[in-house]
């Protein structure tokens, strides 16, 4: 019985290379987990998209033997364009209550933080996430983050370009901003900014990569399986040492 499902599984593999499926992913700019090598907010080939889970992405689907093309665009066009059409993804997407049953789920492919960076002179003292409430909280139009502060009653300020929240931080336009510990410390020595700092961790969260609901589960289930003996080799934790 076990041989007959496998069988299945495998021609079923087969077939949808055969008959030409490509997937359509797309990723937004979220240094160093996803970039355009030349600084480019949008790319259209994926040779010029770099990035933890760029690399990891592109390594998946080259042992799992699918075509793909992937681009870089804003978050809000990428989430978007991936709810429209089977066979379409966003990555790296973190898995949320309520967007799980929009997506089907590959992953996870990196591990991310949600923390608050304030200005290495701050008085504000966070013991826990309400005792952020009370400050206005820079952060990155639908981002995640974003939505979290603004479902439960946080004063959210929000950006389309996230890398514009450092020096909002440090000229005192807002007292907290919400990102990551690795794409806040990113965005600061871009924006020349080194004056701030991380008080405050609010959760740990897992980056994956989020296909259309109408994907057929064989190719998340062979996705998934690939991934999996990526990790068992180690080879996820090396990508992630390289942007260290």
């Amino acid at each position: 019985m076990i041989a007959k499902k496998l069988l299945l599984v495998s021609v079923l593999f087969l077939s949808a290379i055969a008959r030409g499926e490509t997937f359509n992913l797309v990723t937004e700019n979220f240094p160093p987990f996803n970039m355009g090598e030349e600084d480019h907010k949008y790319e259209h080939k994926a040779d010029a998209i770099s990035g933890i889970n760029v690399d990891i992405v592109k390594e998946l689907f080259k042992r799992s033997g699918y075509d793909y093309r992937m681009k870089l665009r804003n978050w809000n066009y990428a989430y978007n364009f991936a709810q429209r059409k089977e066979f379409r993804g966003v990555f790296g997407t973190t898995l949320t209550d309520a967007r799980k049953p929009l997506f089907k789920w590959v992953g996870p492919l990196a591990k991310n933080d949600w923390v608050f960076f304030a200005r290495n002179d701050t008085t504000i003292k966070i013991n826990s996430v309400e005792d952020a409430k009370p400050y206005l909280i820079g952060c990155y139009k639908d981002d995640s983050r974003a939505q979290f502060l603004k479902n439960n009653g946080f004063n959210a300020s929000e950006l389309e370009d996230d890398s514009l929240n450092p020096k909002r931080l440090q000229q005192r336009q807002v007292d907290l901003w919400i990102s990551s510990t690795a794409s806040g410390y990113y965005y600061a020595k871009l924006a020349g900014v080194s004056d701030i700092k991380p008080i405050f961790t609010i959760r740990d969260t897992s980056l994956y990569l989020a296909m259309n609901k109408d994907t057929p589960d064989e190719h998340i289930e062979h996705l998934n399986k690939v991934l999996d003996k990526m990790r068992t080799e180690g080879y996820l934790d090396k990508v992630y040492s390289n942007y260290k």
